[in-house]
């Protein structure tokens, strides 16, 4: 049986009247790391958010074009169809959640599930637990308002513990490896390769060379003033430190 793929075929985006994407096409595969690249404003967040079906942004497409999951298009869906679809955005910056709990949003995601091999609660919070071990999460962040008072790498990896408890079909990880310590890098790096055990898809979006130090990529996506301008291997990463994004 094929894994499934998040297809994007020649979509162009806009923000109001600005187009910030132009052409973009590229597959996704289940159980590999695809990475995005490129200088500041290149469009990498904002691919981003268009997977993920953010209204801000406006999609022009031709016929037979657009965004695909697993055989079914899904370019004019709603963010929170995409999500029971399979598809997962970490933030570059999350924002606080007042009033509601990370066990809550948890929670709510358990009963929400409609799987025929439901595990049980105990065993869910159980799974809860023995994850935020692993991450080094402090047990009180659960049961705080969600990123409330957090610290960057205590937002960073609550967004990644929500990641391995819902074990979605893609996963988008927008900077996840910004401003955190080489203590919290590796922990983040590990939960990815978690992930990625899982057959699960990772599209990593970085600016940094650190994280590439302790996970294994399968795909380097090079953007430039909103065009894909590089589809290459591992090896492209290397050429971007030693050059930068002069070539592109």
């Amino acid at each position: 049986m094929k894994h499934p793929l998040l297809e994007v075929r020649h979509i162009n985006a806009f923000a109001r009247d600005k187009q910030i994407l132009y052409d973009i096409s590229c597959v996704f595969e289940q159980g590999k790391i695809t990475v995005l690249m490129g200088p500041n404003g290149s469009g990498k967040s904002t691919l981003a958010h268009v997977l993920m079906g953010d209204p801000k942004y406006k999609i022009i497409r031709a016929e037979k074009e657009g965004i695909v999951l697993n055989g079914k298009d899904i370019t004019y869906a709603s963010p929170d169809v995409r999500a029971k679809m399979g598809l997962f955005l970490s933030f570059q910056s999350p924002v606080a959640i007042p009033g509601v709990s990370v066990k809550e949003l948890l929670h709510a995601f358990y009963h929400n599930q409609k799987t025929a091999k439901k595990e049980s609660l105990s065993v869910f919070y159980a799974r809860i637990r023995s994850i935020s071990k692993k991450l080094r999460i402090d047990a009180t962040l659960l049961t705080r308002s969600i990123h409330e008072e957090f610290s960057g790498g205590e937002r960073k990896k609550i967004e990644l513990l929500q990641a391995l408890i819902m074990k979605p079909k893609f996963v988008i990880f927008d900077e996840i490896d910004t401003g955190v310590d080489i203590d919290a890098l590796q922990l983040i790096a590990g939960g990815i390769i978690e992930l990625q055990k899982e057959h699960i898809g990772i599209i990593l979006i970085t600016h940094s060379e650190r994280i590439f130090r302790y996970i294994n990529v399968d795909r380097v996506l090079v953007i430039a003033r909103g065009r894909i301008v590089k589809d290459g291997t591992r090896a492209a990463i290397k050429q971007i430190i030693r050059k930068g994004f002069e070539n592109y």
